[in-house]
This record gives C-alpha cells, structure tokens and sequence, in this order.
C-alpha cells in the first residue's frame, strides 16, 4: 500500500471554505522565492545537484517559506542532498502543516501514522488527516477512509468511510481505495464491488486479484 504516501492534489468540496476561514499567514521575503527556484532547479539540471537544491531549500525554509518546508521534508524523507532523517522530516513538515499547508498536513498524519521521526499516535494522525481534508487534500480523505473502516484511531463508522473513500476513488483513482470500497460495498453491492475489485486488480492490486480468483 505504497502508493498512499504519493500526494496528488485536487479540489474537494469544502476545502475553499476552510482555508478562507484561516487567517491568512505572512508572506515569505520575496529572495526566498529566488532561493525556492534554485532549490528546484539544482534537482533539475542535466546533472542534479542534490546537496546544493537541499541547501537552497534550507535557506528559503528557515525564513519561513512553507512551500520550501514541505520540500526540505521531503530531502530528508528520501535522503536526497542529506542523510535521509525522518526525525528532520518530521520536523519540516510539522512546522509546514502548522502554517496551513495541506501536503504537509497529510504527511505529518502519514509520520504520526507509522511513528516514523516521531512517537506512534493513530488518534494525532487522524486529526491531522483531517486537516488535510478539510482543505481539499483528497488524500486526508483517502487514509480516514480507511481508518474509519477499521477503527484505527478513530471510532468505526462504515458509512463515513464508505463516504470518503468514494471520495478517494474519484478523485485519487487509487487501487487500495477501489479494494477497501469493494469491501465496504459488496454485501448489498456486489455487482458493484466486483467492478471495483477488477479495476483494482487491473491496476496491479494484489489483494483485489486474490478476492476475484476466489469469487470465480
């Protein structure tokens, strides 16, 4: 299940409505937008230079630049231009998502979720999860789904579950949101789970191919 932590982004309805209702936070100095294009351009040249994008993306982010926060996340999430260090990622990430921004909100409740650079705190995840939703980030939707379906950190509600995952489907087209929907669905469904179990299936997912073999 991998293919979770990708962010897609998406317009969910609703999400207008929150952000617009958070005050609105200071802009960066202009010169952190020049250090934030270096920053990708260095990842981009014909031979990328890595230490020195992270070192663009540093100095942008220590003056407070959110976009270059989330970036300097993900160098030391994959280890690129750093030692990769989930306790820093955490780091950068948390002070993205407590600005406002709606990927790093998610991968601040991914990190809590698997207590990676942080303690384990499926509840915290869930909050942060929710964050994310709630400003059109499909894939706060996707993981409550899920966390809803199984009552992980959360209290077990099928319904809601099935609502965000649905969500999910259309808005991410991911495998394990169609499989987990097809769970949810095929008791009074299952014209329609079995649709949705193919499609996963058709997209590589291991555990929709093994429900189909055993319906046949």
């Amino acid at each position: 299940m991998a293919g979770w932590i990708v962010c897609v982004s998406g317009a969910i309805a609703g999400g207008e409505a929150m952000a617009a209702s958070q005050p609105a936070r200071p802009s960066p100095p202009e010169i952190t937008w020049d250090w934030y294009k270096s920053g990708e351009t260095y990842l981009r040249y014909k031979v990328p230079n890595p230490a020195l994008s992270t070192r663009y993306f540093r100095k942008a982010a220590e003056r407070g630049n959110v976009s270059a926060q989330y970036k300097l996340g993900e160098h030391y999430e994959n280890g690129v231009g750093v030692t990769r260090n989930y306790r820093e990622a955490y780091r950068w990430y948390r002070r993205a998502g407590d600005a406002g921004d709606r990927y790093a909100e998610f991968k601040v409740g991914w990190f809590l979720q698997k207590g990676m650079g942080v303690r384990q705190s499926s509840r915290e995840a869930a909050r942060w999860y929710q964050r994310a939703a709630d400003q059109g980030n499909p894939w706060g939707y996707h993981m409550l789904g899920f966390m809803l379906a199984d009552g992980e950190g959360v209290r077990r509600d099928p319904a809601k579950a099935r609502q965000y995952l649905e969500i999910s489907v259309r808005e991410t087209n991911d495998s394990w949101a169609k499989w987990k929907l097809a769970e949810l669905v095929k008791a009074r469904e299952p014209e329609r789970a079995r649709s949705l179990y193919s499609e996963a299936a058709a997209q590589g997912n291991t555990e929709a191919r093994r429900v189909l073999s055993a319906m046949r």
